[in-house]
């Protein structure tokens, strides 16, 4: 075994060695999957989820979910596929502190993705959302995420694609009225701007041969990201005042369209790469 491992439902956690840059991931307001969701929901998340359980239909055995932070996905593909022995890892002592605690998600452990603790081939799936975009090498992060798959198991993960080409994102590269990219770096971590081919590119050279790709956040899904991000970044420098309500009033305008069309638009848009979102389904060869 390689790293330091955390242990499960309640046990003590000890931090793993760590690969990512300078970002707070113990800061409680930076920490994800709290609360609970189900892939019957009519929103992005829930389709999200829905993709992910389409795709391991099929596959059994031993499961390893990264980046998983307080659990949520864990308790939700615990809930729906018993059968599994499913694992969730984190960087975060504070996210897997949480996850224990919530309990009914299978077992957790401390882990950087760069350095899985497993012996080579420990799992038929490995799954992740929105973990790629925060890591600082791409391709060290895939090859363990091969390393620790059985040969002919399987990859599903959410990934964003902040420089797909013919996207918002890909418009406001440089923008210094609209700096998305900064704001997302500064207030989630986000430091890599990932494209459809360079992901598929970096799975096939580690031995991962994709097998489906779709798409998600579409034209009014990154409205609302950066309506989202930009909102952020006004209340950061003045939470308080008529700056913050205008700010707020825009958001609540602008999100109660965009967060309930985005999924029908996605939906209908699934194989439209005009996204920043890929669902990526991959099998590892061999």
């Amino acid at each position: 075994m390689r790293g330091k491992q955390a242990a499960s439902e309640g046990g003590a956690v000890r931090e793993p060695p760590s690969s990512v840059l300078n970002f707070d991931y113990e800061d409680a307001t930076t920490i994800q999957g709290r609360g609970g969701i189900s892939p019957t929901e009519r929103t992005i998340g829930g389709l999200r989820l829905r993709r992910a359980f389409e795709a391991i239909t099929g596959y059994t055995g031993s499961c390893l979910l990264l980046g998983c932070g307080a659990g949520r996905h864990n308790r939700a593909i615990a809930r729906e596929r018993p059968d599994l022995t499913l694992v969730g890892a984190d960087l975060s002592v504070s996210a897997i502190r949480e996850a224990a605690r919530a309990g009914n998600g299978g077992a957790y452990l401390v882990a950087d993705a760069a350095h899985v603790p497993a012996t080579d081939g420990s799992y038929d799936i490995v799954l992740l959302f929105d973990l790629l975009e925060h890591v600082p090498d791409v391709g060290r992060c895939v090859a363990e995420i091969a390393r620790t798959l059985k040969p002919g198991g399987l990859f599903h993960g959410f990934i964003p694609l902040e420089a797909q080409p013919k996207t918002l994102f890909r418009a406001l590269t440089g923008s210094k009225r609209i700096p998305i990219h900064q704001w997302k770096h500064d207030h989630v971590g986000h430091i890599q701007r990932l494209t459809t081919e360079s992901v598929t590119t970096t799975f096939r050279a580690h031995g991962m041969e994709p097998s489906d790709l779709s798409y998600s956040f579409h034209l009014l899904g990154q409205v609302h990201d950066i309506v989202d991000y930009w909102g952020r970044e006004r209340l950061r420098r003045k939470p308080v005042g008529r700056t913050a309500t205008v700010t707020k009033a825009v958001q609540r305008v602008v999100f109660f369209p965009t967060w309930r069309l985005s999924y029908w638009e996605d939906t209908l848009l699934t194989r439209n790469p005009w996204a920043t979102g890929l669902h990526l389904t991959a099998i590892k060869q061999g």
